[in-house]
């Protein structure tokens, strides 16, 4: 067996183990499932400077209050 052959092996466990953890992790009845679930979103989640999706806006809160949406939704001007 070459190391390729190790390789390949290795790598479809790996695969079954994920397959299996994600099955298991969205049936969220046992203590084994909830486990998988915690284990699945650990390995998956993004870390926060990688993540594309971020808003420094909404991240800072420089965000519209409700009364300043509303005025904006009714077309009205910025108090000055």
């Amino acid at each position: 067996m070459s190391t390729t052959d190790k390789d390949i092996r290795k790598m479809e466990r790996s695969v079954r183990l994920m397959t299996w953890m994600a099955a298991r992790s969205s049936r969220n009845q046992t203590f084994i499932d909830r486990l998988c679930r915690k284990l699945v979103e650990r390995a998956t989640v993004v870390a926060p400077e990688d993540d594309f999706m971020r808003d420094p806006l909404i991240d800072n809160d420089q965000g519209f209050d409700p009364d300043e949406l509303d005025r904006y939704q009714r077309g009205e001007q910025a108090i000055g």
